[in-house]
């Protein structure tokens, strides 16, 4: 098991975010993979990516940081997306005085709506004229808050026994919560998928497509790699592979199954197999 550095700092609505860091011991690349978990927004750990991946990235000499953000509800998404880059700029300056790496040299790597967060932060950063990651990992990810598909009932959620009322108030937090395991906070995804009121949950009463990315903004993007299941009944497929055409520089992996984090399966080796073809991909965007 390799060992874990752990960081925090306090941004400025004083939330505490929890960093932990991997670092890569042979063939380093100096390099970070920057991960934000996946969860709807509304559940979800920096720790959940399986330590079979993380080794993979370490092996071929990235090294690993995995980050806290604010979740929904507590947190509106306005909240969430500033927090998000609040740490993203802490990471950038300081890499060297806190972390202790050679250079500020990353990659942005999310899972579902970490994948979100990610596309999201890359806009901002090129309208700030920040520096961009060499490359951008988007697993099941999206951009956009208005498809169709996340503002109705879901067919497969509405299969779920429906949750009451009543278990939800218990989840809810009056204080930012920034560490949600699934065991105690999907109910919270369930209930709104089934309701159909996933976004407006996580945006409250701003418009969805305040916190989306149009066509043009996706042409300045870095280059993307992408991975999605055909059959995904969270995020359809389509969403992913017209991602794939509208970005400039992307490369598309197609899982052939039913399932949304098809990663999460270790028995099931379509996980695996994507992540060697992800770090290959890497291989040619990173060079020195």
């Amino acid at each position: 098991m390799n060992r874990i550095e752990s960081f925090s700092f306090v941004t400025k609505e004083n939330i505490k975010l929890h960093m932990d860091l991997h670092r890569a011991i042979a063939n380093r690349k100096n390099i970070t993979i920057l991960y934000f978990h996946g969860g709807g927004l509304l559940y979800g750990t920096r720790d959940d990516l399986p330590e079979l991946y993380i080794n993979k990235f370490l092996n071929a000499g990235y090294d690993f940081l995995a980050l806290d953000y604010p979740l929904a509800p507590e947190s509106n998404l306005t909240l969430i997306l500033k927090s998000a880059f609040e740490t993203l700029c802490f990471y950038l300056n300081n890499s060297d005085k806190v972390f202790e790496l050679k250079n500020n040299k990353y990659v942005l790597f999310g899972r579902s709506a970490g994948a979100y967060l990610c596309f999201m932060l890359c806009d901002r950063l090129i309208k700030y004229n920040f520096p961009l990651p060499a490359a951008l990992i988007s697993l099941y990810g999206y951009t956009r808050l208005d498809d169709p598909a996340f503002n109705t009932p879901s067919k497969y959620y509405n299969k779920l026994a429906k949750v009451p009322d009543e278990a939800i108030e218990k989840i809810i937090s009056d204080t930012p919560t920034t560490y949600g395991p699934m065991n105690l906070r999907f109910s919270l995804y369930i209930k709104a998928r089934q309701e159909g009121s996933w976004i407006e949950t996580i945006c409250g009463k701003e418009p969805p497509s305040n916190h989306s990315l149009d066509n043009e903004s996706l042409k300045a993007f870095p280059p993307t790699i992408l991975a999605a299941a055909t059959l995904d009944p969270d995020v359809p497929y389509k969403v992913t592979k017209t991602l794939s055409k509208q970005l400039s520089n992307a490369h598309l992996i197609t899982i052939y199954k039913e399932a949304h984090d098809f990663d999460r399966d270790l028995d099931d080796d379509s996980g695996s197999l994507a992540y060697d073809e992800i770090l290959q991909w890497l291989e040619t965007k990173t060079e020195r």
